[in-house]
């Protein structure tokens, strides 16, 4: 079973390289109802285009995918 700070090792390494995709909008790690954390990729289009151009895994983890809309930095 993964850790979170698997995880964090994960996300540290492919955070920029997500980042740079379109429709990304940010990366995180989330605890799943089973207690099992998770790789998270927020996606700011509902663009079905954009999902099938990511990775299903990192490193041998799940990714999940959700929307969230644009992230916007508040002043």
């Amino acid at each position: 079973m993964a850790t979170v700070d698997d995880l964090r090792a994960v996300k540290r390494k492919y955070s920029a390289q997500l980042l740079k995709q379109p429709g990304v909008a940010g990366v995180d790690i989330d605890i799943k109802e089973s207690g099992d954390p998770v790789i998270q990729v927020h996606l700011d289009s509902k663009d079905p285009k954009i999902r099938t151009s990511l990775p299903t895994q990192l490193d041998g983890y799940p990714v999940e995918y959700v929307y969230t809309g644009p992230i916007r930095k508040q002043d």
